[in-house]
């Protein structure tokens, strides 16, 4: 294709022996799922002589077959010819790249280049790209089964778990949602990841601009009626919301267990849970546009050796890190109540950027609250809140807790919430909770100190 361009200067010249010059030699996109688009890349190509000039071609190596496409000036063809660009300018070349599926379960590599014709030289801008071959789920209600570590999973608005029926979740699976897709279970979910193989559920995007941002897909539902659940070394990021628990482990089924999981990196709630039981341990529920963790209309909720922990930078954020609750309001607006009959924080910190992050939102369905119950206590464990000194010296809530003290995670913008060498969090735990988790997000014993530390991670000093 040749370009016409609608300008009354002369370009005569085509180039020296130097050629032009490239902001990079290789455009590099991360691994893309086959069949699934990648974000748009680019780079700039520079006449550096001091006339204007004629690139004689710009073309695609593969031609019509490649798996690239490149956009020039706005043209968007695999070959262009008599490019003009002025003395001391650039032009943008826009890459994007599809894959097509193949039989391979391991990410492979697809390879191109831009080939730039001048009267002196031949040169050319490398593409790379890593393709990665998934199974597709859409819309579909799963039977009892198994997700493997064999090929991701990518899954388009939204997969059901049937009642009665268990998705077990294998160690490395790696499960990706397409924007606003969800899974949904009304029967069992089993995750199990380990240490070093955790369970991924994140965005379909793996591009690394990508790995933090907020509100790329919607959430897993745990639908009452449903139980038995574990979750155990996952890692939950990208959603609108983590993990919605809507009354699971209620009428004597078993509570929901959480155990060396993040849960991070959400538009909305990590962790909110209605009228439900639940056992967290060793987990991170960070940066999240409202709460963290929301544990509301009463229930039953242990967290042991747990850090919450919201730093969250997109837009503002007016709800505290932790919210306890013990109430909704009907379809009148009536106030009704249930049971708080646990809220347990051992051996945790919760802290953020706001002044206060935790919310106590606590109501009657007559005056006298007395008759509600009402049971939440922090024990040894970091808090950052506005609360009055009355409130905080109540050892029925407050048991051995450190108020407003910085926690000096070593750096919540990268997310890394390990303590500091001087955190005042280090060796302040009950060593009772310890006993219970002995080791801790990172497979460290807490017992071989003077103290457990406060979180999720143990504090192990290099020698």
């Amino acid at each position: 294709m040749w370009l016409v361009w609608g300008c009354e200067r002369d370009y005569m010249f085509r180039g020296g022996n130097d050629g032009v010059r490239f902001s990079v030699d290789t455009v590099m996109f991360d691994t893309i799922f086959t069949s699934f688009g990648s974000t748009t890349k680019h780079f700039r190509v520079y006449n550096h002589y001091g006339s204007d000039m004629l690139i004689d071609g710009i073309r695609l190596a593969g031609g019509e077959n490649s798996k690239f496409r490149i956009n020039i000036n706005g043209i968007s063809e695999h070959t262009v010819n008599d490019v003009p660009l002025r003395s001391g300018d650039s032009l943008f070349v826009f890459v994007e790249v599809t894959i097509d599926p193949s039989e391979v379960d391991a990410p492979f590599v697809v390879t191109d280049s831009v080939i730039f014709y001048t009267r002196e030289r031949i040169q050319s801008v490398q593409l790379v790209a890593y393709g990665q071959n998934v199974v597709v789920l859409r819309k579909r209600n799963l039977k009892t089964q198994r997700f493997t570590a064999d090929r991701p999973y990518l899954i388009y608005d939204w997969v059901v778990v049937d009642s009665l029926e268990t998705l077990t979740v294998d160690p490395g699976a790696r499960l990706h949602f397409y924007k606003n897709a969800s899974l949904f279970v009304f029967g069992t979910l089993n995750v199990k990841g380990t240490r070093d193989e955790p369970v991924l559920f994140a965005g379909s995007r793996l591009e690394e601009w990508y790995a933090d941002k907020p509100g790329q897909w919607g959430y897993i539902y745990l639908m009452p009626g449903s139980t038995n659940h574990v979750i155990d070394y996952a890692i939950i990021r990208n959603g609108t919301m983590g993990l919605v628990v809507d009354s699971v482990g209620v009428d004597g089924d078993p509570p929901l267990y959480i155990s060396n999981t993040r849960i991070e990196h959400k538009a909305r709630q990590g962790l909110v849970a209605q009228a439900s039981s639940i056992v967290a341990s060793n987990s991170l529920f960070a940066d999240c546009g409202s709460a963290a963790v929301a544990l509301t209309v009463g229930g039953h909720y242990e967290f042991y050796h747990s850090t919450i922990a919201n730093y969250y930078r997109w837009a503002f954020r007016g709800v505290p890190a932790l919210v306890l609750s013990n109430y909704y309001l009907d379809k009148d607006g009536a106030i009704r109540t249930n049971n708080l009959e646990e809220a347990l924080f051992s051996n945790c910190i919760i802290y953020g950027l706001s002044d206060n992050e935790i919310g106590l939102d606590f109501k009657s369905n007559s005056d006298d609250f007395e008759n509600e119950v009402v049971s939440y206590r922090f024990d040894h464990s970091l808090i950052r809140t506005t609360l009055k000194n009355e409130r905080l010296s109540d050892p029925k809530h407050f048991r051995d807790v450190i108020i407003n003290r910085d926690p000096s995670f070593i750096s919540p913008v990268n997310s890394n919430y390990q303590l500091d060498t001087l955190s005042v969090a280090k060796d302040a735990g009950d060593i009772n909770a310890a006993r219970r988790f002995p080791k801790d997000f990172n497979g460290n014993s807490r017992l071989n100190d003077k103290g457990p530390d406060l979180g999720f991670i143990e504090r192990i000093e290099r020698q």
